[in-house]
């Protein structure tokens, strides 16, 4: 299957694939059940709820943060390779712009002769 096909079929997610291997996000993700662990053993039920709420809140911004950066992300580098297909030409030296008119010249011309042998 591509690329593309795979993430139809939802074969491909990136946001499940950022930092759950990274060291440093395993070592803050116990970091914060060890913090969790504490406020629930010293804060009231009620207290605790809104402090669980508000890491909700947080984790929701921090989501609607990463998608929009995906986004604009995915958004700047097929832009990108727009620009640089448009101005392919350019890329491609003085030189070789000159053999490839040759090599075009010489086909055509090919051409023209069995043209002119059917004839």
């Amino acid at each position: 299957m591509s690329l593309l096909e795979d993430l139809y079929y939802g074969k491909i997610c990136p946001s499940e694939l950022l930092c759950l291997r990274d060291p440093e996000y395993i070592q803050n993700s116990k970091l914060i059940s060890e913090f969790m662990d504490i406020l629930k053993a010293k804060l009231s039920i009620e207290d605790f709820t809104m402090i669980e709420q508000a890491l909700d809140l947080s984790g929701m911004q921090n989501s609607i943060s990463s998608a929009s950066a995906y986004t604009l992300g995915f958004r700047m580098g097929a832009a990108m390779i727009i620009e640089v297909l448009e101005h392919k030409d350019e890329l491609i030296p003085l030189r070789e712009k000159l053999c490839l008119e040759k090599i075009k010249i010489e086909l055509l011309e090919g051409r023209n002769r069995e043209e002119e042998n059917k004839n």
